[in-house]
């Protein structure tokens, strides 16, 4: 059985990567679009491309989400509050 914070934070991280999943599947389509209708690169090295674009913007999104819960962190810290729904 999770906990109430381990909850929360699947919670959190699946529609995080829900998010950058939609956002990644439009990029990505439109990119093998132009790649493949407008230049002679084939498929396969079409798809490496994709594959290759989509893990970068999948460690840059974690980077970003990681500052994020960093401040939120620090914020929540420096004003003393404690959440009420966790135990420590």
């Amino acid at each position: 059985m999770l906990q109430p914070k381990e909850s929360r934070d699947l919670k959190k991280t699946y529609k995080r990567l829900c998010i950058f999943l939609v956002i990644a599947l439009v990029i990505d389509a439109f990119l093998a679009f132009l790649l493949y209708e407008y230049t002679s690169v084939s498929e396969v090295l079409c798809a490496f491309i994709i594959i290759v674009w989509t893990t970068l913007l999948y460690l840059i999104f974690l980077l970003i989400c990681a500052k994020i819960d960093k401040r939120k962190k620090e914020k929540i810290e420096k004003e003393g509050k404690q959440d009420p729904f966790t135990k420590k």
